[in-house]
């Protein structure tokens, strides 16, 4: 994520503020320009005051990004308000990827992009009544707000043996099965997409059992860039599209603060149209952070590799974005 300035004082200002920390100016960020206004330009998101929220309004009264939070946490339970902002905040984060490539928040059949933020149900002795999944169906995405407590996630990290578990990322997996119905199944592209991601139309129940039952082959590291992603093509699917939002973000975020290892001098990151020129500056910048963070006592910044057949799947998404892209112009031009 880049930064952005105060537009009073022109000092840097970082993406969730709500404040200048320099002059105190009130600020609001405008998602459609990128940049920071100040509160008495524009009409700020009607939930500013419960969460923080530092987005314009729509015309709703609410931000594009709280619009579509349909469900929210109960606030009597205690630590839900604080677990909501942090949700909120990682999900405008992820709406600012989406933006930045131009991806549509509804399907060409009108499925609308929706959020459900929902915790466990438990009986009045503390234990679980009813266990809330993550997970997606039809543009609507759930999210267990546990994921929103570092220990819990911690906790659930270490029992699942994944190197990596964080709020952001658990949102990019699940919208990537969104933008799977978005780019692929409605665009009838599905037999296309088959050929580099193996077919989905597979039974996704039997794939997963299967997976918890026998884990990911011993050779995943070959084909796929995590072993969950070995579970079913949707599921590879959902975690390459993760990974490239990971990578695009850092991108950004690395330009914009002059780092760049790989001595490429890319421009806008969210503009790269292929895998190749991404990785060559992704891998030399992702070697250096993981070094960093060995060096302060930290586990990698990346801690993953990506072999000749997850480069393919990452190509594959950008070309089915870029043929989205060009799709949309065509139409707003009538």
């Amino acid at each position: 994520m880049k930064r952005f300035l105060c537009p009073v004082c022109h000092q840097p200002a970082y993406f969730r503020n709500t404040l200048c920390l320099n002059c105190g100016t009130e600020l609001v960020h405008n998602p459609h320009t990128g940049d920071m206004v100040t509160l008495q330009d524009t009409a700020p998101c009607a939930n500013r005051p419960r969460i923080a929220c530092n987005w314009m309004a729509e015309a709703n009264g609410l931000c594009e990004s709280c619009t579509t939070t349909v469900i929210i946490p109960d606030l009597d339970v205690a630590g839900n308000l604080a677990r909501w902002i942090r949700v909120e905040t990682a999900k405008r984060h992820l709406f600012h990827s989406l933006d930045a490539l131009g991806l549509p928040h509804a399907s060409p059949s009108g499925k609308r992009l929706r959020f459900h933020f929902v915790g466990d149900q438990f009986a009045p002795d503390g234990t679980i009544v009813k266990r809330m999944l993550t997970g997606h169906e039809e543009g609507l995405i759930t999210l267990n707000i546990a994921e929103a407590d570092d220990d819990e996630r911690e906790r659930r990290r270490l029992a699942m043996g994944e190197p990596y578990r964080t709020l952001l990322g658990h949102l990019r997996h699940e919208i990537g099965h969104f933008y799977w119905e978005v780019l692929v199944r409605e665009a009838g592209r599905e037999d296309e997409c088959a050929l580099i991601f193996g077919d989905a139309r597979q039974d996704y129940s039997a794939a997963l059992q299967r997976h918890y039952a026998e884990g990911p082959p011993e050779d995943w590291q070959t084909s796929h860039v995590s072993p969950y992603a070995t579970a079913h093509p949707w599921e590879d699917w959902a975690e390459t599209w993760a990974h490239l939002l990971h990578i695009l973000d850092g991108l950004d975020t690395a330009q914009d603060y002059g780092l760049d290892p790989s001595g490429l001098n890319y421009e806008n990151p969210y503009d790269i149209g292929t895998a190749g020129p991404m990785l060559a500056a992704w891998g030399p910048l992702s070697t250096a952070m993981n070094a960093m963070n060995r060096s302060l006592g930290h586990n990698d910044f990346y801690p993953f590799s990506i072999a000749p057949p997850v480069v393919a799947k990452l190509d594959y998404m950008l070309h089915l974005i870029r043929d989205r892209a060009t799709l949309d112009r065509t139409t707003d031009r009538g």
